[in-house]
């Protein structure tokens, strides 16, 4: 192959891949961003009305009505948004003492349809279970 083959078929590749790189920056930058917007709440007793408590989240960026909106968008990120994933935190012990509080979620998560409710037997379980989520 001559010199000027292979220079002219080098241009090319290097023309090439300019192009699907531009193609694909500019289709990753026109993706629109799936929203997230929940209302979370916290209630007394084994039934999630009435609310006591009631906060908006949305997330990227962080933001609403929610008092750690930024540590909830990142502790719900951690778990791809499914609230049943949160996990306790390890190293802490909660009393025994039954005294129900019940949350909710609705709303969307990174364009994902959220509708969560969970009762668990006290706040300090709740607490340490969901972390700044429902922290309200």
């Amino acid at each position: 192959m001559g010199a000027g083959r292979l220079v002219a078929t080098a241009t090319m590749l290097v023309a090439a891949i300019a192009t699907v790189e531009t193609m694909t920056a500019a289709a990753a930058t026109a993706a629109p961003a799936r929203p997230t917007k929940l209302v979370l709440t916290v209630a007394k007793g084994e039934s999630s009305k009435p609310a006591q408590r009631r906060a908006s989240l949305t997330c990227r960026p962080a933001g609403g009505s929610h008092k750690q909106a930024k540590d909830a968008c990142s502790a719900l990120a951690k778990v791809g948004g499914d609230f049943a994933r949160l996990q306790a935190t390890t190293g802490m012990a909660c009393t025994m003492q039954y005294d129900p509080v019940t949350v909710t979620a609705v709303g969307r998560w990174k364009g994902k349809r959220v509708d969560y409710k969970k009762t668990y037997g006290n706040a300090c379980s709740l607490s340490t279970t969901t972390g700044p989520v429902f922290s309200l």
